[in-house]
């Protein structure tokens, strides 16, 4: 609960003290006062006083009137400049505590961020313990210290949800954001739902404020949705980055990956997971090329020392056998960078293709959406006419007497479609061909230079002393050794990245059984009740304050945001209630949901603050009978506070007749709000 005890605003000019003070009680509050007595100055003041001055249109000491910040005029023709003001607001939750909030509009020492909090009735007492506080900066509405509005949310006992916001990323909903549903000012409260919501990058914002006052069940499944949602985005970056590392490390061990895609996927068995070594044309997986090297190491070990003398025959063969793949090799590598090349250029020829059509096929379709609203398109190339010159072309090969007949936009749209897509699957192949051939080229420049180096070892050992052991042989050995080495551990590595993508894989799966169960939001039976209640309350207000633009049985309460919808007669079709309502029907419809949220809360135990708060709500020229419905509405209230400020058309007989036999508490300005405070 939200209760507004009293209000005092002091006002230090150069002509001496100014102010006013105001009480307000439970049920229906009028602050009557003629058009320019400064009841919108109140009630702003009240407003500003909790910070929530961004519904009547921005933040700060620039919200409030002139009279607050700039010159009191008092008498008439004359004008007192402000030297200081502050505005004290006295308020009180469910529990009965009482806090006194002080804030400055005009002071040269003083930024209006700054709120002071007392802890009682400054207005009763004094000498009160108080505590700095700020609003409208980071930390404002987190703070646990100095922020203001989580101090306010936690000394009304809310909870504010965290949501998702247009750029992904959860946040906690702003109690102003709140404040919207109860609180509506007179330029813009009265031209939509929610009016004067602060957007601050709030995804549906009307339906979590909805969610969040009548404590909806399905707010805690989209909250489910909204942080798997999330997760899995997470878990996905994750996934690539991970494949990142495999793909680097592929290309460290010289090998190829296998089974491994670029998104998530359930792995099942991970031994589909592996990088596959080639050796004599032959590919293997990790540990069977450690095993075939090892092999390969024992029986070198096992075998006599051969010199240079008794390898010659066998050297000078090598030689001869090693040129020729070298001359293989040189000669794929000039084959395959021809082919890269020529992928290249046919790729940037694709991708200026698919510039033209997709340009082609966003003009066709605008024509045709301008057709379908009833335009005559006339192409003049339809009608083989050029558009710039008039003069005819002919487009075709065949004879003139064959008579050909232009696509129609849609058969053009279909045509341009299938080609993008034919090119789009073109690209995406040609991508992949470079892709695997770059690598390609880099695994045979890496053969390119093993066998040179292989040559000019074999030719250098045929020069050497006969009589000395092999080179060749005992630096094979030992690169054999340095493989097994470096081998070994990149299994190790290996075992380590297949841990690491298991964890992932199995976080993967976790989510998708998740997103399994919350398919759907499905409302709980708890849900169902409110909505239900939510709609029959509105309606049943529709009635009461005379709505007549629509039948009362074409309307409903949207299941997606939790608006007023109007449905066309005889049809399926359903749009926001605004579009079909007469100005002042409009306005009947924001009493009639404004109040049904309060209703709603409070018979279904929701979370509205039983604070309702009207600026002029006599709007549009509407007829007193309806204004009074709205007002004995109100006043039946007892559970809730009520202040409803208006002029009453500036007639005693108005206002006489308004709120006739109507129970409530009266603050009328008489003349000016601001006056001397002797």
């Amino acid at each position: 609960m939200l209760k507004i005890n009293n209000i005092k605003i002091d006002v230090n000019t150069n002509n001496g003290l100014f102010g006013t003070f105001h009480t307000f009680k439970n049920g229906l509050n009028i602050i009557r006062g003629n058009n320019t007595s400064g009841k919108s100055s109140l009630f702003q003041a009240i407003v500003y006083a909790l910070g929530f001055e961004e519904l009547i249109g921005g933040r700060f000491e620039k919200t409030m009137q002139s009279v607050l910040k700039d010159q009191v005029e008092y008498p008439k023709n004359t004008f007192h400049s402000v030297l200081q003001s502050f505005v004290l607001l006295e308020i009180e939750n469910a529990n009965g505590d009482i806090i006194t909030i002080r804030r400055f509009v005009q002071s040269p020492n003083r930024k209006s961020q700054l709120i002071d909090v007392y802890y009682g009735s400054l207005l009763a007492n004094t000498g009160l313990e108080s505590r700095p506080m700020f609003i409208h900066d980071n930390g404002g509405a987190s703070d646990e210290n100095y922020g203001f509005h989580l101090y306010l949310e936690e000394f009304l006992n809310w909870q504010l949800p965290k949501v998702l916001t247009n750029k992904g990323d959860l946040r906690k909903i702003y109690i102003q954001q709140i404040a919207s549903s109860f609180i509506i000012e007179q330029k813009s409260g009265w031209s939509d739902f929610f009016a004067t919501m602060p957007i601050y990058g709030l995804n549906n914002k009307e339906a979590r404020i909805v969610e969040f006052i009548l404590d909806l069940d399905v707010y805690d499944n989209k909250m489910k949705k909204q942080e798997l949602s999330i997760s899995k985005r997470i878990l996905e970056n994750d996934w690539l980055n991970l494949k990142r590392r495999f793909d680097r490390f592929k290309e460290k061990g010289g090998g190829k990956l296998i089974g491994l895609s670029d998104s998530p996927m359930i792995i099942n068995n991970l031994d589909e997971i592996n990088i596959q070594l080639s050796k004599d044309k032959n590919d293997y997986s990790i540990s069977n090329y450690l095993d075939i090297i090892i092999d390969e190491f024992d029986n070198l070990n096992q075998k006599e020392t051969v010199t240079v003398k008794d390898k010659i025959n066998d050297d000078e063969s090598l030689i001869v056998k090693k040129e020729e793949q070298l001359i293989q090799t040189s000669f794929d590598i000039e084959m395959l960078s021809s082919e890269l090349t020529f992928d290249k250029q046919k790729i940037s020829n694709f991708n200026y293709q698919l510039e033209n059509l997709t340009e082609d096929l966003r003009k066709n379709k605008g024509a045709l959406k301008v057709q379908k609203m009833g335009a005559e398109i006339n192409l003049k190339v339809s009608q083989n006419n050029c558009p710039t010159c008039s003069q005819e072309i002919n487009d075709s090969l065949l004879p003139l007497s064959v008579k050909q007949v232009p696509m129609r936009l849609e058969d053009n749209i279909n045509f341009l479609s299938a080609q993008i897509k034919m090119l789009e699957v073109n690209i995406e192949s040609l991508e992949l061909n470079i892709v695997s051939k770059d690598s390609n080229i880099n695994k045979l420049r890496v053969s390119q230079n093993n066998l040179r180096s292989q040559i000019r070892e074999l030719k250098k050992e045929l020069t050497s002393d006969d009589r000395l052991p092999s080179i060749v042989d005992i630096e094979y050995k030992l690169n054999l050794k340095k493989r097994i080495e470096f081998y070994s551990r990149y299994l190790e590595d290996f075992a380590e990245l297949k841990e690491e993508l298991s964890s992932l894989s199995n976080k993967w799966k976790k989510i998708l059984e998740d997103q399994e169960k919350l398919k759907k939001d499905t409302f709980s039976p708890n849900d169902i009740s409110k909505l239900k209640s939510l709609s029959d309350n509105f309606k049943s207000l529709l009635s009461a304050f005379n709505y007549s633009s629509k039948a009362i049985n074409d309307i409903a309460i949207s299941d997606e945001n939790y608006l007023p919808l109007a449905k066309k007669p005889n049809d399926d079709l359903v749009y926001n209630i605004r579009f079909d309502s007469s100005a002042s029907d409009f306005v009947r419809s924001i009493w009639a949901y404004t109040c049904s949220l309060y209703k709603t809360s409070n018979e279904k135990h929701g979370n509205h603050p039983n604070l309702l708060m009207f600026d002029e709500p006599k709007q549009q020229d509407l007829s007193i009978n309806d204004f009074t419905s709205f007002l004995k509405e109100l006043a039946t209230y007892k559970n809730a506070q009520t202040l409803l400020f208006a002029s009453f058309e500036n007639s005693d007989e108005t206002f006489e007749k308004a709120t006739s036999d109507i129970e409530f508490h009266l603050n009328y300005i008489d003349e000016k709000l601001i006056k001397p405070i002797e």
